[in-house]
């Protein structure tokens, strides 16, 4: 349905083509041109063609106007001539008119002429595309652009497309609220860890909030191109030296603040335990979003946070009860 969608756009923006046989004088052009002028949407360009309809050439307005009239064409005319096929994608005919810095673009079909895009639709096109690259930037997928310009989407559809991840999220909280009753005891002999659970939470969920944006970041922008295995490896690597920073920040400050050598051990060892859970629930999350079809920049975010958090806390919990 999207490839059709694509073919339509391509065709739709064709209009006639200028264009005139190989062995046609600049006098040729200029009658050509004054008897229908009117026909073409755009004259920047004039196409050379065979008898047959094939492509063959192509020069800009300007060169009849630097040769006398009885100039043959194919005396100043570029051989080597750009073009695309209405099978053509709108984003490809958009990256050819800039790489090229064409005005217009002929199609051709089985080697002959068969129309032209003219500037307007060209420029278009640019437009659409450059569109698409900053929501592809912005970690929006482009099968969902169509509703996720929030300028114009329905404010029901809005809500329907980001109110259900926010709904699951709402499901973990509770969860994990009663799954922190189950420690009570621990919590009430030792006030102490009750005051650290936000600061465990925070810590994961920054960390997983900055992979889950790095990695959307670099999907979108290198696509195929990225190495996942590699990327998740260096990005854990990354995770761990942090997860040690943050863990021996940690110790001492509980260690000079409050003096309690092993309540500063397991609020540390739960800070790195955290951060290296935290680390694979983004990518993992991630990845099976986009997997699923999709767009992460929706539900990696608000799904992330609530396993971030719950694991977070339940981790901490853990730990602290082994441990005391």
């Amino acid at each position: 349905m999207k490839k059709e969608k694509v073919l339509c756009e391509v065709c739709d923006s064709m209009c006639p083509a200028p264009s005139v046989r190989k062995d046609a004088t600049v006098k040729d052009v200029v009658d050509m041109l004054n008897k229908s002028s009117k026909v073409y949407d755009s004259i920047d360009y004039i196409y050379v063609t065979e008898i047959d309809g094939e492509l063959v050439g192509v020069f800009s307005i300007k060169e009849i106007f630097r040769f006398s009239s009885k100039t043959p064409v194919k005396r100043f005319m570029i051989t080597k001539v750009v073009s695309v096929s209405s099978k053509t994608e709108s984003e490809a005919v958009a990256d050819i008119a800039l790489k090229y810095g064409l005005k217009s673009v002929p199609v051709v079909e089985s080697k002959k002429l068969v129309g032209m895009i003219p500037p307007k639709k060209v420029s278009k096109m640019i437009n659409d595309s450059l569109r698409k690259d900053i929501f592809h930037f912005a970690g929006i997928h482009k099968s969902h652009l169509e509703y996720e310009n929030t300028l114009q989407i329905p404010l029901a559809k809005s809500v329907w497309h980001r109110a259900p991840w926010l709904i699951i999220g709402l499901i973990g909280v509770i969860i994990t609220a009663g799954v922190i009753s189950l420690f009570e005891r621990v919590l009430e002999a030792n006030l102490i860890l009750v005051f650290f659970i936000p600061a465990v939470v925070y810590i994961s969920g920054a960390l997983g909030n900055q992979i889950q944006t790095l990695f959307i970041r670099d999907l979108t922008v290198m696509g195929n191109k990225l190495k996942i295995h590699e990327y998740i490896i260096k990005q854990t690597a990354i995770s761990s030296i942090i997860a040690v920073i943050v863990g021996v920040t940690t110790f001492f400050g509980l260690t000079l603040f409050w003096r309690n050598l092993e309540i500063g051990l397991i609020i540390s060892i739960a800070m790195f335990t955290s951060i290296m859970i935290t680390n694979f629930t983004a990518f993992i999350i991630t990845c099976s979003i986009k997997k699923a079809g999709k767009d992460p920049a929706l539900g990696a975010g608000p799904f992330a946070t609530m396993i971030s958090d719950a694991t977070s806390i339940i981790s901490y919990l853990i730990i602290a009860s082994i441990m005391l």
